[in-house]
């Protein structure tokens, strides 16, 4: 659903990408992975308040994208290493929680597993389609997820021993993106089924 709010967005970015216009868009994704090494470290050995004060710096990785449509230097290679680089953040920032003991790994698992599962539908659908046929479609995309990601540790931080059916905050958040990623990868092999 992010797809049909991208121009807004965009154009409310515009003044703030004109001083980044010089800038690689490249260079801009692996800096954007640095946010998310850091968000990991922090959450993985217990420093959460810290950790939430560096997850606004993840919008960072948004920036790339952003550049590259508006300076016109979009490029394939460009598109490939954003898009892994993206895996590479997803994993270290669901993974922390994890490797914190704050969500079972049974949850990990399946979080990622689906979450994963959503952008490889989306890149193979539009490779298939020949690039002519988009996959931005769905109930949630990766910017939702980082924000319920967000949503949970706040809620961990506030109410750490808050407990319902045997789940804490971010478990219960985790297992509702699941869900919802779950239906958003459901509606990409129908419109796969669809349109190819």
């Amino acid at each position: 659903m992010l797809s049909d709010k991208k121009p807004i967005i965009e154009n409310y970015l515009k003044p703030l990408i004109k001083p980044l216009a010089g800038i690689n868009p490249n260079f801009l994704t692996l800096i954007g992975s640095i946010p998310p090494l850091l968000f990991f470290v922090l959450v993985a050995y217990g420093y959460y308040n810290f950790a939430l004060l560096i997850f606004p710096f993840l919008a960072i990785d948004l920036l790339d994208g952003l550049v590259a449509r508006m300076t016109g230097k979009v490029t394939s290679f460009g598109s490939f290493f954003d898009s892994t680089m993206d895996r590479i953040s997803d994993f270290l920032i669901i993974s922390a929680f994890g490797f914190a003991h704050i969500v079972r790994w049974e949850i990990i698992v399946l979080f990622l597993f689906v979450s994963f599962l959503v952008s490889y539908v989306r890149s193979r659908g539009e490779l298939a389609g020949n690039k002519t046929i988009s996959f931005d479609i769905g109930l949630i995309e990766r910017p939702e997820r980082l924000i319920g990601v967000f949503i949970g540790l706040v809620g961990f931080v506030l109410a750490p021993s808050f407990v319902f059916w045997d789940y804490n905050i971010p478990e219960l958040v985790f297992l509702l993106l699941f869900l919802l990623s779950s239906i958003t990868f459901l509606q990409r092999i129908l419109r796969a089924y669809r349109k190819l």
